[in-house]
């Protein structure tokens, strides 16, 4: 990116605050301008009389500027201004050590192993993740569940892939005193970590990471590549030799310091928006992944933290997708609820008739009972819709309580209520008359009754459309026949039983 773009980029905001405009272009130049110098020494060959000059104090002067970048990144803004500044002090922890570096252990053949430029590289990690983890608390917000759980299966997996590619083969490679092979495990330890937190961030974000987010994970990515080229490079000759690696160094660091002109939103992260397709993608990958993993530890004798933490990925798939499943059976309940009584809903009284009519038979008959209230569009009328939405609340309560173990009651709409019956068949009588009691209140001014219909299932009715037909029939007639008017009484699917009289309504829609 041209230093006018990242100029350009900057917060307005930011004018009038600690940071000098002046110090923002100056560090521009510096990291980008820098590391175009280097790069081009270590990958062109140009400049090789001022190879001092270019791998000792430019080199060291960019990663400090990165450092100080972080810092004015943490001056600007309040909330995240702790996550800024331990990632600000990581880095100039890294440009200490490599001053350091540069004046006592280059070019230096009886230099101690470990030395203080060890420290300070290694300090970077614990600050660099305390700062990473600080700056997703800042700016995360209500990140559900799911995005959680795959922030940490993409965490753990890159982990045990890293363990077992990296760790593994450093790990069998590396001889020396115990203080000198834990120096050495520490950094693809370090770098393992780090990773494993970049790609769980990302994932957090739902893979889309804003630009500030995306330079500062490319940042830290390519530090971690860097040095475990280099780690490797070291051990054996498993990389090319030479110092092609340390433009790579500098890249990370002008992304860690580009963040300083970014806005403040493009560090935000959010929920994205559900996609049924990545529902199970992460837990699918890395699954798949593991299972590779396994086969390969099946068939080597590598060590076994691999292991452990191709079992802590496996674990949290199945954590993941278990929760999952529990979500989707909560919100399955709470499509097929009603919301004000809390029974059963037109959508799940289907689901039920339809099973209910594939298990009922002569010998074992099931029935459904259609309710609709009398009385209840007055009562809306004179104390209002509220007290309206009280009244169903405690009729659907009563309706519930009275059917108890013989049915399951629901709510479908409006004032109507709908009972399927699966107890003995002795018992749809005393279960009819419960459900009609249970919808009876009356009070000054009001009087709420239930008119009601029944069809017995396979008897009467074979399909759950002939029996929701037949009952919703039997019920009409018995509501026309007590306001005394004709009703209607033809059933509307072609070979479905006639409808009884008006008269036989009353009397034998509770037996069907």
């Amino acid at each position: 990116m041209p230093i006018a773009a990242l100029v350009e980029t900057a917060d307005p905001t930011t004018a009038g605050m600690s940071a000098p405009r002046l110090l923002r272009r100056a560090l521009a130049v510096l990291l980008l301008g820098g590391t175009a110098v280097v790069t081009a020494h270590y990958w062109l060959g140009l400049g090789e009389d001022l190879d001092f000059a270019i791998g000792g104090p430019l080199y060291a002067a960019i990663v400090l500027g990165a450092g100080v970048a972080c810092l004015i990144r943490a001056s600007d803004y309040r909330r995240e201004r702790a996550a800024w500044l331990l990632i600000g002090l990581a880095i100039l922890f890294w440009g200490a050590a490599e001053i350091y570096w540069t004046a006592a252990i280059e070019n230096n053949p009886s230099a101690p192993y470990p030395s203080p430029a060890d420290v300070g590289y290694l300090v970077f990690y614990p600050l660099a993740y305390a700062g990473l983890i600080m700056l997703v608390r800042a700016r995360a917000h209500e990140i559900n569940w799911r995005l959680w759980m795959d922030g940490l299966i993409a965490a753990l997996g890159t982990a045990a892939l890293g363990a077992a590619f990296v760790f593994d083969f450093v790990a069998d490679q590396t001889s020396g005193t115990t203080l000198e092979t834990l120096t050495t495990l520490s950094y693809p330890l370090g770098d393992i970590g780090m990773l494993s937190l970049v790609v769980g961030v990302v994932a957090l974000t739902g893979w889309r990471p804003g630009r500030t987010w995306s330079l500062l994970l490319a940042g830290l990515t390519a530090l971690v590549a860097a040095d475990i080229a280099y780690t490797l490079q070291a051990t054996e000759g498993a990389l090319p030799g030479g110092e092609w690696i340390n433009p790579i160094y500098l890249i990370a660091a002008v992304c860690l310091g580009a963040a300083v002109w970014q806005p403040k939103e493009a560090a935000e992260i959010t929920s994205p928006s559900e996609d049924g397709r990545r529902e199970i993608l992460v837990p699918a990958i890395f699954a798949a992944v593991m299972i590779g993993l396994f086969a390969m530890q099946y068939n080597s004798a590598t060590g076994g933290l691999s292991t452990v933490l191709w079992a802590a990925t496996m674990t949290a798939v199945i954590v993941r997708l278990a929760m999952s499943d529990r979500e989707n059976k909560n919100l399955l309940e709470q499509v097929q609820t009603d919301p004000l009584t809390g029974l059963g809903n037109r959508g799940r009284m289907q689901v039920d008739l339809e099973r209910l009519c594939e298990i009922a038979s002569e010998e074992n008959p099931a029935a459904i009972l259609f309710l609709d209230l009398n009385g209840f569009k007055h009562f809306n009328d004179t104390l209002g819709h509220p007290a309206g939405d009280e009244l169903l609340t405690r009729l659907g309560q009563r309706l519930r309580d009275a059917i108890g173990k013989d049915g399951t009651a629901y709510r479908i709409g409006g004032d109507e209520f709908c009972v399927l019956l699966s107890c003995a068949e002795n018992r749809f009588d005393e279960a009819t008359k419960h459900a009609a009691e249970a919808l009876t209140e009356s009070g000054r001014g009001y009087a709420i009754a239930a008119s009601w219909g029944a069809a017995r299932v396979p008897s009467e009715a074979g399909s759950p459309s002939a029996a929701l037909q037949l009952a919703d029939v039997r019920m009409y007639a018995q509501k026309e026949s007590r306001r005394g008017a004709p009703a209607d009484l033809t059933v509307p699917a072609p070979g479905a039983r006639p409808a009884p009289s008006p008269a036989e309504g009353a009397v034998k829609a509770s037996r069907g």
